[in-house]
Order: C-alpha cells, then sequence, then structure tokens
C-alpha cells in the first residue's frame, strides 16, 4: 500500500445487505490518484454499458481526495460520483468541510454503494466496522433534522455525515449530496440516486492517521505555500478570507463573467441593484466564519437573518454562484430573500444553481404567457420580486404544484411545458451551467461542452489564461500565451489545464488555491513518497479525463449531443454591457481540444494509439478508434 491512502476500498450492497472490504492494487491508486478517478476506473470495470442512473446497477461512489487527511494544506476535499441522472452522463460532485477527511480516518479510501434497499437504511462507517441500520424513522427529514436525528441515535456528536433531504427522496433530478448542514456536492443529480436507493446518509467516524512518505518535506511545502499566500499571494485570497465568494458578484457581473435575467442581459447595464447581494451587504448578516478542514482561507460563514418574511437561523452564507442565481438572473436585489432560498435549497438537498435557473427559467416562461399565474398556483413570477424567488424555491424544494413540473431541470421543465419554453431553458445535455460566461473566456465554453460533466463552470481549463491570471496551471507547465479572443491553436493548452484540474480533483485540492501557483506533483510526491513529476501529474489527468470520457462513449453519447445554448455563445451578439457584439466560435475551440485529446471529433472514440500510451487499451478497448 503506497503512502498517502488506506489501502482499501469498502462495498456494500444494499438489496442483499452484503458489506465488504478490497483492495485495489498499487498500480490502481498512482494511475487514477483518488476521488473520481477511483471511482470511474471502477466504474468502468464493473458497471454495465447503459445502466439505468435511478437503478440498483447505477455504483454511487464517495471517495476523498489523495492529499485529503494528509496534512497538505487546502486539500479536505471528497467526491461522490456515479452515472448522472440529469444529463446520463458520467456525474460527480464534491464538497469541502470534514467528511473526506473523516472516511479517510474511518479506514478507506472510498465507499461503493450498488444496489436498492427495500426500506430507508443508512451506512455508517465507524473504526474500520460497516453497518446498514434502519433509516425509516429519518425519511422525510430535511438535512439538519437527519444529522441531529443520526448524532443522538449514535451518541456522537462528532460523526460525519452524507445525506439527502427530501428532494433527493423524491428523486429530484436536481437533488444534491449534503453534508455538514449545508455544505453540497451539488451538481450531477447525484442526490436523487441516493434516493432511489433509499440510502439516507453515509456516517463516518475514525482515528486512523494517513501515513505520509516525508513528513519533513510536507511541512516545508506547507509552511512555504501558506507563507506565500499570506505575504504575497493573489488579492482574492483576501477577499475570500473576508467575503468567501460573495465578495466577487458584483464585479463578476461588471466584467460579464456572469450574465443577468435567464443569461439575456451582461453587465451593470443588464442589473444596476448588485452592489445590494455582494460584499458588505451580504457578510453584515454573518454570525461566525469558518473553514474547511487543513484551509487557513476560512472563506465559509454561518449566517442569521433574525426576522422578517425570510427569517434565517444559522444557515450557511450564500456563495457567488447562489447569488448569482437567485439574484441577478432574477433580477432580485433582496439579500435576505436568496439568503433564504439557499437555505430551503441547504434543508432540501437542492443543487443551487439549477434551482435558480429554474427560478430565472420560470420567470421568463411567465413574462412570455407561457406560464400563467392560475398554472403557477397563484404567485406572480415578475422579475426582481423576492417573494417568487423564495416561494418558487419552495415549491420545487418541496417538489408541490408548478415546482413538481420544475424539480427536475429546466430541460425537463421545457419538455413538460412545452409552448416554446424550450428557447428559454439554458442547459447543457440537461445540466444548467454555473454562472461563468463563455462570451467572456470562451474556453469556459468549451469546458461546458466538452467535459464529461456538461454545464460544469469548474472544469473551466484555459479559461484563468484567457482571463489574464496565469499562462500555466502550476510551476513546471510551460504553455504558450494565449488570447482572449483566439480561437485556432487552443486545442492543447485546454488539455493541459484541462487534465491538471483532473488531479486538482482527485488530490482532493480546493480549486482557489490550486490556481496560486499550488505545486501539486511536489506535494503527491512528498505524500506518497512517488517519483511524481509533472509530466506524470498530466499523464495521469489525461488517463483520468480519457476514461471518463470512454465512459460518455460507451453510453451512446456523441460531441453533436452537447451544445452550448445560443445566449452563451453570444447569438446574437448582446448590444450592450461588456460582452457587447461577442460572438464565439465554439465549434472550433470544441474540435481542436477533442484533437489534442486524441479523440474522434465525430463519435467522441478515443484513439486506440493513445489508450495504449495511457495504459488503458485493455479497459476501454470496447470504444477504441483504430
Amino acid at each position: 500500500m503506497p503512502y498517502g491512502y488506506m489501502g482499501k476500498v469498502l462495498w456494500a450492497d444494499l438489496g442483499s445487505g452484503k458489506i465488504w472490504e478490497e483492495r485495489p492494487p498499487d498500480a490502481m491508486y498512482r494511475a487514477f490518484i483518488g476521488g473520481y478517478g477511483l471511482a470511474v476506473r471502477l466504474a468502468y470495470e464493473r458497471q454495465r454499458a447503459k445502466a439505468d442512473a435511478l437503478g440498483p446497477e447505477n455504483l454511487l461512489t464517495f471517495a476523498p481526495g489523495l492529499l485529503t487527511g494528509s496534512g497538505a494544506p487546502s486539500a479536505c476535499r471528497f467526491a461522490v460520483a456515479g452515472k448522472s441522472p440529469l444529463t446520463g452522463t458520467w456525474g460527480d460532485a464534491s464538497c469541502g468541510g470534514f467528511f473526506g477527511p473523516e472516511l479517510k480516518a474511518a479506514g478507506y479510501d472510498a465507499v461503493v454503494v450498488q444496489g436498492c434497499a427495500a426500506q430507508p437504511v443508512y451506512l455508517t462507517v465507524t473504526e474500520g466496522q460497516a453497518a446498514l441500520r434502519d433509516a425509516r424513522a429519518l425519511w422525510g427529514l430535511d438535512v439538519t433534522a437527519t444529522e441531529d436525528a443520526i448524532q443522538a441515535e449514535l451518541g456522537d456528536p462528532d460523526v460525519r455525515i452524507a445525506s439527502i433531504g427530501p428532494a433527493g427522496e423524491q428523486r429530484s433530478l436536481i437533488a444534491a449530496v449534503m453534508h455538514d448542514d449545508g455544505r453540497a456536492a451539488g451538481r450531477s443529480g447525484l442526490g436523487a440516486v441516493m434516493g432511489a436507493k433509499r440510502l439516507k446518509a453515509v456516517v463516518v467516524r475514525g482515528r486512523q492517521p494517513v501515513a505520509v512518505a516525508d513528513r519533513a518535506r510536507l511541512a516545508e511545502l506547507r509552511s512555504s505555500f501558506q507563507k506565500f499566500v499570506k505575504e504575497s499571494g493573489p488579492p482574492i485570497a483576501a477577499i475570500l478570507s473576508k467575503y468567501g465568494t460573495a465578495g466577487n458578484t458584483a464585479n463578476n457581473l461588471a466584467l460579464g463573467a456572469s450574465g443577468a435575467r435567464n443569461w439575456a442581459l451582461a453587465g451593470r447595464e443588464g442589473f444596476p441593484e448588485v452592489d445590494l447581494i455582494t460584499g458588505d451587504n451580504v457578510v453584515k448578516y454573518q454570525l461566525h466564519r469558518y473553514a474547511c478542514d487543513r484551509c487557513a482561507i476560512g472563506c465559509g460563514g454561518i449566517f442569521e437573518v433574525p426576522d422578517g418574511p425570510y427569517r434565517v437561523h444559522e444557515g450557511h452564507k450564500p456563495e457567488y454562484e447562489s447569488l448569482a442565481g437567485f439574484g441577478t438572473m432574477c433580477l432580485n436585489s433582496n439579500v435576505e430573500s436568496i439568503t433564504k432560498a439557499c437555505d430551503l435549497c441547504n434543508r432540501y438537498g437542492v443543487d443551487t444553481i439549477s434551482a435558480s435557473t429554474v427560478v430565472a427559467f420560470a420567470m421568463e416562461c411567465f413574462e412570455h404567457g407561457i406560464i400563467t399565474k392560475a398554472e403557477a398556483d397563484g404567485l406572480d413570477l415578475a422579475w426582481g420580486s423576492p417573494e417568487a424567488v423564495v416561494a418558487l424555491t419552495e415549491k420545487i424544494c418541496r417538489r408541490e404544484g408548478i415546482g413538481a413540473v420544475l424539480a427536475d431541470g429546466v430541460k425537463v421543465a421545457a419538455e413538460r411545458i412545452g409552448k416554446g419554453a424550450e428557447q428559454f431553458a439554458i442547459h447543457i445535455h440537461g445540466q444548467e451551467p454555473g454562472y461563468h460566461d463563455a462570451k467572456l473566456c470562451p474556453s469556459r465554453g468549451t469546458a461546458y461542452v466538452a467535459d464529461p460533466t456538461p454545464g460544469r463552470h469548474t472544469a473551466g481549463g484555459a479559461a484563468t489564461a484567457e482571463f489574464g491570471r496565469a499562462t500555466a496551471p502550476q510551476p513546471g507547465i510551460d504553455l504558450p500565451k494565449i488570447e482572449r479572443y483566439q480561437y485556432t491553436g487552443k486545442g492543447p493548452v485546454q488539455a493541459a489545464w484541462s487534465n491538471h484540474k483532473q488531479i486538482v480533483e482527485t488530490s482532493g485540492l480546493c480549486l482557489m488555491p490550486a490556481n496560486w501557483g499550488y505545486r501539486l506533483d511536489e506535494f503527491i510526491a512528498a505524500v506518497t513518497g512517488w517519483d511524481f513529476t509533472v509530466a506524470e501529474l498530466l499523464l495521469a489527468g489525461e488517463r483520468i479525463q480519457t476514461l471518463r470520457h470512454a465512459f460518455n462513449v460507451r453510453e451512446g453519447l456523441r460531441p453533436a449531443d452537447f451544445k452550448l445554448p445560443d445566449r452563451l455563445i453570444g447569438k446574437p451578439p448582446l448590444k450592450e454591457g461588456p460582452t457587447a457584439g461577442v460572438t464565439i466560435d465554439i465549434d472550433t475551440l470544441v474540435k481542436e481540444y477533442f484533437e489534442a485529446m486524441a479523440w474522434d471529433t465525430e463519435t467522441g472514440a478515443p484513439a486506440r494509439e493513445r489508450l495504449r500510451t495511457l495504459g488503458l487499451a485493455e479497459l476501454a478497448a470496447d470504444v477504441a478508434k483504430g
């Protein structure tokens, strides 16, 4: 067993009740790192093609990253992964906090759940011992009540819990997996997979330390990185510490990074009231800050709205994506209503990006008479209405009335509504995109349609370089400088950024410090003892990304199935705002990225020779070309 790992994967079959351990070979760890890298490696081998995402064959994996729990700074994240019921593609979502380190301390590098239970259960993993427990009394409880009840039942307030709320139980396709009362592994609709399996929660507790190969070197790297962030790091570090990502809301809109009014507008011209939902106007509700495990930044916050129609008791601070969604996309300048909408999503277990996109979609349908007031259960879904934002969000969370029509995302909602509603449904293959506009950084659009999890803003790629923040994702990677609206020659650059990003994710590193000169190769070498180079880092990232992509190809999906919405392309171009007149050439960007990855531009099939180089020729022979 290599250093940095616990050497075991726990399997639980909910149908039979059987629980067992497996020990992956050392080579698998080095090839797939951890997190969703390990998850996709196991799923590709064990799960048949075109399995029902909400059926017993879908393998749902909970996996911390390689560096999670090791003492590496800002490395605490875990992934939830499986086939997405929202998109039909490979699906994964990640979350910070403390569940990931605790899962490792409990003795495992991953927990894989298969089958469907006959009645609700939850899985406990404590000090290397696992058991399934009756969760019928928990079914129907919100996330906070679930955590409280499990801690009381087990007599341990320190257990860490990943759970679903009523939205996941009802198989809402935008349901999230929740942790710490309000932290979300939000994307891909994996909360619905837990609901379909009747798995209310996974509960972990442990005290096993993660063995590290060179603790002195790890301490040296940690000290150097933390000193850099404190003394000469990017200004965003101080902003995050004070405000979290809530400090970026107004600036992102002004730059054109986010849109307004369901992506129809951009810039302050589209939403002049944006200053009311950013920075100090947000954190004035903050009771205290908090930090994830091993993080010196502390961007989290606990909020209190003490009275009024949008009262919230000790909820989590709304972050940028939620402020942009329930705020700028809906033209809503009421912070208290946004906080309330977020708190509802956190308690019911719903992805705030998807939920807020659905609300904005419904408002635009209402404006055009596609949804009437009667069809909206008497709600006046006017733009900018905080009452409408909160009331509709609650209906979506509870799957009641008009909420039942909207609870599976905008693609399904538009199909149910008809009457031209699809023109206002902003999604990529079923998933609502994050609030980062491809018209500002075109390579964001490449990631939206070419990453195996569509619509994922965190896949980013070369968008960071287009924005001018860095020419390469970390020291030791040499890439040419690119221009923002350059459309040829970007494929290899996008590929390098994307491949590096796979190691960020599978190592458990937070996305923010990953872009601040974090030497992932050196941290991984110190923890594992491997002679892990930058070249191996990029090759491992390409291996993981290619296998995630191969999963989709095996499902019968093709590049042409993934379309960037016209509003994110600039068709027609906006007449005002920071991205006025911009129409991006998404076809060239995607084509050249596929060519750089050696994926066929028509079928998506990876080239057999490249699969051989990546060590995937045998595993992915069923999708190889050539």
